[in-house]
């Protein structure tokens, strides 16, 4: 009973920052991926829009390897290719990056799992050149749950940081928030991700809060 509590107030308290929101984002993520002997081999297309969820601002694709050094350690590389919508609205930025991750991770035998996201980026960006590198950790908790409703694997929460290495008086300039996101699996090779983000973003001394609902589709074949 105290678990359904603590749920609903969290989705109370998630709603209603929404709705005080002056700016309300939606985020889409479709990965598609497979094994090629112990390589995984994926597809990341990302798709998000401001302006309460009407002007779609940010596409971003990118192909991903990662190996797995160690069952609690996993090496990756990948390479991506993204637009941002410009500040005059009327042209996107072309930019590009090539990532370098390791990641640990540990489950237990409760269902509970951490994980630890460590990437480091190399930017190039339109009107900004090659000198934009930065890296972002982000731990992630996931707990599975087992409910009457079957397809409902669990639900998990995250924080994700980034440092800048260009030069900028901010090193730490964004943090990504999520206190909540639930897992869905559709069938053997698909599952539904929903999720909720406060991202927050420093410029100068000053931080600024923007909501974000989040959906994600992964096809693994």
């Amino acid at each position: 009973m105290k678990k359904v509590t603590a749920f609903s107030v969290l989705i109370i308290v998630i709603l209603s920052n929404i709705l005080k929101a002056e700016d309300f984002r939606y985020w889409n993520w479709t990965i598609i991926g497979t094994k090629v002997k112990d390589v995984r081999v994926s597809v990341l297309l990302d798709n998000r829009f401001k302006d309460n969820a009407d002007d779609h601002y940010f596409r971003f694709a990118s192909l991903k390897l990662s190996y797995p050094l160690h069952p609690n350690l996993t090496a990756g590389v990948n390479y991506s290719v993204y637009q941002l919508e410009s500040k005059n609205f009327q042209a996107w930025k072309d930019c590009r990056r090539l990532e370098f991750e390791l990641n640990p991770k540990y489950g237990f035998e409760n269902g509970v799992k951490l994980s630890l996201r460590n990437r480091v980026e190399f930017r190039d960006i339109e009107d900004k050149g090659t000198s934009n590198t930065r890296s972002r950790h982000r731990l992630k908790v996931f707990i599975a749950m087992d409910t009457r409703f079957e397809a409902l694997q669990g639900f998990s929460a995250s924080n994700e940081f980034f440092v800048n290495y260009d030069g900028s008086q901010n090193r730490w300039n964004e943090n990504r928030f999520q206190p909540l996101g639930l897992i869905f699996k559709l069938s053997e090779q698909c599952q539904l991700g929903i999720f909720f983000m406060q991202q927050m973003k420093r410029k100068n001394a000053d931080w600024t809060q923007t909501p974000a609902l989040g959906t994600s589709m992964i096809y693994k074949f």
